[in-house]
């Protein structure tokens, strides 16, 4: 009887086990050599077992339910990107690695339950955060580049993000500590920092964007701050150019494309990547928008450029990518990450500016416009104006 109500504590200690994990706000840390880069996350039980997790940043929440529990480790992969975290567990705290497969590299990763993303260590009090900067990286240098900052202040809480030519860098959050600002992006693919100071009335500071990777940045408020229109970039002559459709599939094989499909209607060609969160952002409005405008005579082409590039490992890559996007339209693959290498089937540009990059053809399969970056959700107005604009054009295009 005794072995009997042991072996019944044994089973309900294991039953609980995968129950370890506190439920509630998780602080988390992605190290690099000399930074930590921390973000925070909810761990909630729907199902009563299994873990799921919510990743707050700003206004995101992003919720990844790819989870397994096995003893005291939990493995967790940042679906749609190929990247996952290994860690053992306890009720407070995890310990493990933070794997990005695309790129064959790994970052300690840890967390800790019911702690802030970040702490005022200053007594002063922060002085005004102004909601539109101007701002300048690695001034001086040939790598030099503008960018606008959009943020916005509550208490001592910061959201916002920062708008360049290679598209936005998504939701940070963070604190204002004295003169000081504190902010982080973690979105499954990459982990931002971007710390900065007051001095006067200019803002000074480090943008790092991965281990050994970072540039200093300055700012000033400015109403007025702004890039060059992603539509205005590229000109493109009318009834000119049309793409070499076996160059867009090149990953995929010759005669993947039949340009016969597209006749007689208007053509949007996505250029991404699967590891790229922007992509992700403008494929989740492209999804969308076909899915309201199936009437019209569009069709929507998206190729894609891949990091740890292989054939088979693209193709992959591009079926997972589908799935997780519930995509209704053809994707191939392009080949290996590369700006230059998108461009070639398109003769009249040398490379993109950056992944994603949008190339609209009329219904003759000229190309009449492209989209050079993407401002995604998190930039709030801008973002407005980028649907505003596609539609236009869409409409326009479709009328002729």
């Amino acid at each position: 009887m005794l072995r009997c109500s042991a072996l019944i504590l044994v089973l309900f200690s294991t039953a609980l086990s995968a129950q370890l994990m506190k439920p509630g706000k998780w602080r988390g840390n992605i190290s690099y050599s000399n930074v930590d880069v921390p973000f925070t996350f909810e761990v909630s039980y729907p199902d009563g077992e299994t873990p799921q997790f919510i990743f707050l940043n700003g206004r995101e929440r992003r919720l990844i339910k790819d989870v397994t529990i096995e003893a005291d480790s939990v493995f967790f992969v940042l679906t749609p990107f190929d990247v996952e975290v290994r860690a053992a567990y306890t009720g407070m705290t995890m310990s493990g690695s933070y794997i990005k497969h695309y790129r064959g590299d790994t970052y300690p990763f840890s967390a800790s339950f019911g702690m802030p993303r970040m702490m005022k260590k200053s007594v002063r009090n922060s002085p005004r955060l102004e909601e539109k900067w101007a701002m300048v990286f690695d001034a001086g240098t040939p790598n030099e580049s503008e960018g606008v900052g959009v943020f916005k202040k509550i208490g001592e809480m910061v959201t916002g993000t920062v708008i360049t030519k290679t598209s936005d860098f998504r939701y940070f959050e963070g604190i204002m500590d004295g003169d000081s600002i504190k902010l982080s992006c973690f979105d499954g693919a990459h982990a931002f920092l971007l710390n900065g100071k007051k001095e006067g009335g200019k803002w000074t500071g480090q943008l790092v964007f991965d281990d050994g990777y970072s540039e200093a940045w300055t700012g000033k408020p400015d109403p007025k701050a702004s890039i060059e229109d992603p539509f205005e970039i590229v000109k493109i002559e009318k009834g000119v150019h049309k793409p070499y459709y076996d160059l867009l599939a090149a990953g995929s094989g010759k005669g993947t494309i039949d340009p016969a499909a597209y006749e007689g209607k208007v053509l949007v060609i996505q250029l991404f990547g699967t590891w790229c969160p922007n992509s992700h952002d403008q494929t989740k409005y492209l999804v969308d928008w076909y899915d309201k405008n199936q009437e019209l005579d569009v069709a929507i082409l998206a190729s894609s450029y891949e990091a740890n590039y292989s054939q088979e490992y693209g193709l992959e890559r591009i079926e997972t990518y589908k799935e997780a996007n519930s995509i209704p339209y053809d994707v191939v693959l392009g080949g290996r990450l590369s700006k230059s290498g998108a461009a070639l089937p398109f003769p009249f540009m040398d490379r993109i500016e950056a992944f994603p990059t949008l190339v609209i053809l009329d219904k003759q399969g000229y190309a009449r416009y492209v989209h050079s970056y993407f401002n995604g959700p998190a930039t709030g107005s801008y973002y407005d104006q980028f649907d505003q604009r596609f539609n236009k054009i869409i409409s326009e295009l479709v009328s002729e």
